[in-house]
């Protein structure tokens, strides 16, 4: 086959799998809201709504004046939340989604990538509407908004390759996803939220950045305050997560498709 031949077929293969996923994306929005308009709101308002809740609850706290507390921690929540959200939905994805995988379309990832995206894109939003309000009530704009959208794609990339794991351990053993919700809500204080790595001593500022969540938060605050402090983040580490998370989970997906008997 000719070169011209090979990108032909690569790309009517790219049109259909995203013709799939655009379809999974369709369903899940039904499939969670129906016809109740009111979910799709929820979507948007739920990681909103705690993410307000957290930057009032630390207001109090005199630690982030530089920045103000409650910026700190609202901004910041909803980047845990991208975290949240994509790991927790993953550990019933395959059960819920089991008939799908008898079309040949329908790959395992393919249910995730539907799901990844809607929770990214509800996540992003929600940012944009955070970053507007503080704009509005005190003119604090981000010094720089790519460091801050990256911060986000990985984030979510990062939260995808746990997901793969997770769900592929949660089909084989019944009750783990309980741990899994567990396991988000342990990771809440270590994972870079409530701190900056320069507020650390620095033997726990070393062990800090052993955690990969900590150099995304890090990149985050780096965007939206940028010269304001010394941030403490290295790209090629989470990269490196990334892959080697994305590799593991999609063959552990790989072995559940097989040991489910849909092929």
């Amino acid at each position: 086959m000719s070169l011209q031949g090979e990108a032909a077929l690569i790309l009517r293969g790219a049109r259909m799998q995203s013709r799939v996923i655009g379809a999974l994306i369709i369903r899940e929005m039904h499939s969670r809201f129906g016809r109740h308009y009111m979910g799709y709101v929820w979507l948007y308002f739920e990681p909103l709504l705690l993410g307000i809740c957290i930057g009032l609850i630390h207001a109090w706290r005199d630690r982030p004046a530089a920045f103000g507390a409650f910026e700190f921690h609202a901004v910041g929540y909803i980047l845990f939340f991208v975290f949240r959200g994509i790991l927790n939905r993953a550990t019933m994805a395959i059960n819920m989604n089991k008939p799908l995988l008898y079309h040949r379309s329908v790959t395992l990832p393919d249910v995730f990538y539907a799901r990844h995206i809607i929770e990214f894109l509800s996540c992003t939003g929600v940012m944009l509407a955070m970053l507007f309000g503080l704009f509005a009530a005190n003119g604090s704009l981000p010094e720089s908004p790519l460091k801050m959208a990256l911060a986000m794609i990985m984030m979510a990339l990062f939260s995808q390759g746990l997901a793969f794991l997770a769900s592929a351990v949660t089909a084989a053993v019944e009750g783990s996803e309980r741990v899994v919700h567990a396991v988000t809500y342990l990771l809440l204080p270590v994972s870079g939220l409530f701190f900056l790595v320069e507020w650390l001593p620095d033997w726990l500022a070393q062990m800090a950045l052993w955690v990969p969540t900590v150099h995304l938060f890090e990149l985050l605050r780096d965007g939206q305050f940028g010269s304001r402090f010394r941030a403490e983040y290295d790209l090629g580490y989470i990269w490196g997560w990334i892959m080697i998370t994305h590799l593991i989970g999609l063959a552990a997906l790989r072995i559940t498709r097989a040991r489910i008997g849909l092929e």
